[in-house]
């Protein structure tokens, strides 16, 4: 965490006075599903991309297939929404003196056995492109895009709930290839894009449960994880622990900050 600032000590020097004027409170926790794209409950092929690469169909976690490559195109074709360019991908994931074409055709087959049901074809390609068919399927970034949008603070509490709970963790994370530098770059800027929209999601929930501290609590805990930098986001979680009577750990936060 940040050193002390002017901001920061603010909410320091009034620590004592909220902890002697406030009673202690129990954080609650708010259990919610994903939002998006959706046909009849448990018939949905469910993608996650918000912390580790998950797959599951009709509830059940489908076992990925142990290349990262493949795993790594699936994402991509998911994320992006949209056909690429067979030479494209070769370009993304694959080394020429790796016979590319043949690798992603490959690659193609895996995934298609892992998502392709008898009554929906994910995994569309002709001679020239290939694409990901979400008819059925649900990724939770794209699910918290379509109902947060750009702008959290004009979403509802409820969606911002929704959205705040659907983040396991970093965009693909565990999922690097350092030596894929085209596909590297692309997953290092949507980790980057997804934790600031983490952020966003967060102030605004806050900021809307700003007369519950105790039900604002966690979110501002999690905020200060996301953005470990933000002295902003320090002081707000010094003076919701303060308003919740926690003295013990607003002082072991002081502490920390003061050394």
């Amino acid at each position: 965490m940040p050193g002390i600032t002017v901001e920061f000590a603010e909410s320091l020097k009034n620590l004592d006075f909220l902890l002697c004027s406030t009673e202690i409170c129990a954080v609650g926790g708010i259990r919610v599903g994903n939002g998006g794209r959706a046909g009849k409950a448990g018939k949905v092929l469910s993608i996650r991309v918000l912390g580790p690469l998950g797959v599951e169909r009709d509830g059940q976690a489908l076992t990925l297939p142990p290349s990262k490559k493949t795993r790594a195109l699936f994402a991509y074709l998911v994320v992006t929404e949209r056909p690429h360019r067979r030479d494209r991908l070769c370009d993304l994931l694959w080394d020429v003196p790796d016979d590319p074409r043949g690798a992603l055709r490959w690659s193609l087959s895996k995934l298609r056995a892992l998502v392709d049901g008898t009554a929906t074809q994910h995994i569309v390609a002709d001679r020239e492109t290939v694409a990901f068919r979400p008819d059925a399927a649900i990724c939770d970034l794209l699910a918290i895009r379509s109902e947060v949008g750009r702008d959290p603070t004009k979403a509802s509490t409820q969606a911002l709930q929704r959205a705040a709970n659907s983040f396991a963790g970093d965009f693909l994370e565990g999922l690097e290839l350092a030596d894929c530098r085209k596909f590297h770059a692309w997953c290092v800027a949507e980790r980057e894009e997804a934790r600031a929209l983490h952020a966003r999601i967060l102030s605004a929930l806050i900021d809307r449960l700003s007369v519950e501290p105790n039900a604002a609590l966690d979110h501002a805990r999690m905020m200060t994880r996301v953005e470990p930098g933000n002295e902003r986001a320090w002081a707000i979680l010094l003076r919701l622990l303060a308003e919740c009577g926690r003295r013990r750990e607003a002082e072991e936060i002081y502490d920390t900050a003061d050394r």
